[in-house]
C-alpha cells in the first residue's frame, strides 16, 4: 500500500519505517541499521553517538512492543479485505491508517532523539545539508529527468515494481493500467519531491533555531504529525486527486487479478501480519 516515503526523523524513523518490510531477522538488527543510517547522516562524536545508541535500543523496544501488534492487526485485516476483493473504501482505510501509524512513530523518533540533534553543531548540520542534497540530487536524476522517456519509463517501472512485488506477474493490460496512472501523476511525483526538499529545509532550520531539546522535540513531532500546515496547496490539491486515483487504480487491478494473484496478495499480507505479530511476541494471538 502506497509508499511509504522515508523522510528525516533523523535516520532513525527511516530506518524503522524501512524494518515493515524487512525479514524477522532483520527487524531485530533495526537498531544496528538505525545508528548505521544515522552515521551517515550525521558526523556525531563519540558522547552524541553513544546517546544516540542507547536511545535507538529504547526506542525499537518501544516498536517492538506498541507498534508491531498494530501493523500486525492492519495487515491482517488487509489480507481478509483483499481475499474479499478491494474496494476504494479499502484503499482509503487502507492510506488513512497507513499515514496514522508512520506519524506517530516518525513523531515519537523525533522527540527522542530531540537531545541528540540539540547538540548538533555548524559542522554537523552542514554535513547533514550536503547528505540531503546528494540524495536529492540521485533521486532527481532518475525520477525526475529532463528526458521525457527516460522519467516516465523510471517512474513508472517504479510504480510497476511495487505492484508486481505483491501480485506477482502481472499481466499486459494491468502494466498498461499502472503506466497510465503513472503518466497522468507526473506533476505529483515532482510536487512531493519539492515537498520533501521544503520539509528539508524547515528541519535543519529548527535545528539551528532550537537548542531546547524539549521544545525542539515538539517541534520536529509537529512537523511529521502536521505536515498539511507546511505544505503548498498544489500539492495538497494534487495529493489528493493522487490518493483518489490510486484508489481507483487498485480497485481496477483487484477486479483483473487472476485466482494466483489473488492468492499470492492474501499470502503476502498475510505473511506480513504473522511475521509482526512473532516478532512482538504475539504468536497465534489476536494483535
Amino acid at each position: 500500500m502506497k509508499r511509504v516515503a522515508l523522510r528525516f526523523a533523523l535516520a532513525a524513523c527511516a530506518s524503522f519505517l524501512a524494518a515493515c518490510s524487512m525479514t524477522r531477522v532483520g527487524y531485530n538488527y533495526a537498531d544496528t541499521l538505525a545508528r548505521y543510517m544515522a552515521s551517515n547522516y550525521l558526523d556525531l562524536d563519540a558522547v552524541q553517538s553513544e546517546d544516540l545508541k542507547l536511545r535507538l535500543v529504547r526506542l525499537h523496544q518501544w516498536h517492538r512492543v506498541n507498534e508491531l501488534p498494530a501493523y500486525a492487526e492492519l495487515l491482517r485485516s488487509a489480507s481478509q479485505r483483499a481475499a474479499k476483493g478491494i474496494t476504494a473504501e479499502d484503499v482509503a482505510w487502507g492510506l488513512s491508517n497507513t499515514r496514522a501509524r508512520y506519524r506517530s512513530f516518525a513523531a515519537k523518533a523525533a522527540e527522542d532523539a530531540a537531545p541528540v540533534l540539540a547538540t548538533l553543531g555548524a559542522a554537523q548540520l552542514a554535513a547533514l545539508e550536503h547528505k540531503f542534497a546528494e540524495n536529492n540530487e540521485k533521486y532527481a536524476k532518475k525520477f525526475l529527468s529532463l528526458d521525457d522517456e527516460k522519467r516516465r519509463r523510471a517512474q513508472t517501472q517504479r510504480m510497476l515494481e511495487r505492484f508486481s512485488d505483491f501480485a506477482g506477474d502481472l499481466s499486459s493490460e494491468q502494466e498498461a493500467r499502472i503506466e497510465r496512472f503513472a503518466l497522468a501523476h507526473e506533476r505529483h511525483v515532482a510536487l512531493r519531491f519539492e515537498d520533501r526538499q521544503r520539509w528539508q529545509r524547515d528541519a535543519v532550520a529548527l535545528l539551528r533555531q532550537q537548542r531546547q531539546p524539549q521544545e525542539l522535540g515538539r517541534s520536529l513531532a509537529e512537523m511529521f504529525n502536521k505536515p498539511e500546515l507546511r505544505r503548498a496547496e498544489e500539492f495538497i490539491r494534487e495529493d489528493k486527486h493522487w490518493d483518489e486515483d490510486l484508489g481507483q487504480l487498485i480497485v481496477d487491478l483487484d477486479r483483473s487479478l487472476s485466482s494466483k494473484q489473488r492468492a499470492q496478495v492474501v499470502r503476502r499480507l498475510s505473511d506480513y501480519a504473522e511475521d509482526f505479530s512473532v516478532l512482538a511476541g504475539r504468536k497465534g494471538q489476536p494483535a
